[in-house]
């Protein structure tokens, strides 16, 4: 719903106008403001006038716009305007200038399209706040949309690397009992994140640090070279905030299609945060001979490109490329 004050404002910026308005059309029509402070009683009645006319149309006569009833509107707006026309030009008469002016019938006919203007500018205000409603729950909905579509993505990111560190560990537990138990305290800190430390939009680039260090832990487990991946973090302000989880599926692309070529290391990631620009590198060699290259990075890497377009949108470069027998991922983000 539209804020309460922000509808008494424009309210009252209507009025504002509309006597002021009234004022300088009657300093055109008679010498000085002495004529305003001479008839105060008309300009009150004046006033009554056009709000009747003005709310009758904002709280009734809308409906029918609002129920595209347009030429039912444009007969009710007629018929309204010339009754509430009619009553207070009865009043006017009756009551004020009987004695000073003689009201002729052109003053009649103009005060009556006056009142049609005023009624319909309440149908005007009407429309206009309803269409500024109309776009804030727009604007909400394609929030909640948002955050809803983020989930989905952000979800599909677990799996995969669960599974497969899980495998890790039912592969030590009886030859390297100690081995297992240390994987499954770094286990247990990844998920631990990936459960209750990425619940919000943003997290401290410091904390995803952390978190890439653990799954190089666990990633590094599977290879019998010590140097099979290499990591490195520069981060110069540790509370910089950051998407969470955006870098995983480029790790797990990265180990998941490494082969050894004959240089080390097999898989090379930094990232790097300065002022506000956030860098991430992944780099890996992978297998030219095999079928299905083309594969490589997936339905991960796609949502990975969402995730970016949805947070970031023109505030991201991400360039992906494969030569030779190297895959190379390059992301800067521009706080």
């Amino acid at each position: 719903k539209m804020n309460i004050i922000l509808k008494i404002i424009l309210h009252l910026f209507f009025w504002v106008v509309f006597f002021i308005l009234s004022g300088v059309m009657s300093f055109q029509m008679t010498e000085g403001p002495g004529f305003i402070y001479k008839h105060l009683d008309a300009l009150v009645v004046a006033a009554i006038w056009a709000a009747i006319a003005f709310y009758f149309f904002y709280f009734f006569l809308y409906r029918f716009i609002e129920k595209h009833l347009f030429l039912r509107y444009f007969v009710y707006s007629i018929i309204s305007v010339v009754g509430i026309s009619f009553v207070f030009i009865i009043i006017t008469k009756l009551f004020l200038f009987t004695h000073e002016y003689n009201l002729e019938t052109s003053w009649a006919l103009t005060t009556t399209g006056g009142t049609y203007i005023i009624a319909n500018c309440g149908s005007l205000l009407r429309g206009f706040i309803r269409w500024i409603e109309s776009a804030g729950m727009r604007t909400e909905l394609e929030k909640r949309n948002l955050k809803l579509e983020l989930e989905a993505l952000r979800s599909q990111v677990n799996p995969h690397f669960l599974f497969n560190t899980l495998n890790n560990i039912d592969g030590f537990i009886h030859s390297q009992p100690q081995k297992a138990s240390n994987m499954l305290i770094t286990l247990s800190e990844v998920m631990r994140y990936m459960l209750y430390q990425t619940k919000g939009e943003s997290v401290s680039i410091e904390k995803e640090a952390k978190h890439l260090e653990n799954v190089f832990v666990l990633q590094k487990i599977r290879f019998t070279e010590a140097d099979y991946i290499h990591y490195s973090f520069d981060i110069e302000k540790k509370e910089e905030q950051i998407a969470p989880l955006l870098f995983i599926p480029f790790v797990e692309n990265a180990c998941k299609y490494a082969h050894y070529n004959g240089s080390l290391p097999v898989v090379n990631v930094s990232l790097r945060q300065s002022g506000n620009i956030i860098r991430f590198e992944c780099t890996n060699s992978y297998n030219t001979n095999k079928e299905k290259v083309e594969e490589m990075g997936g339905l991960g890497l796609e949502n990975v490109k969402k995730r970016l377009d949805l947070l970031y949108r023109h505030n991201y470069d991400l360039n992906i490329s494969k030569q030779r027998n190297i895959f190379s991922v390059s992301l800067i983000i521009k706080q």
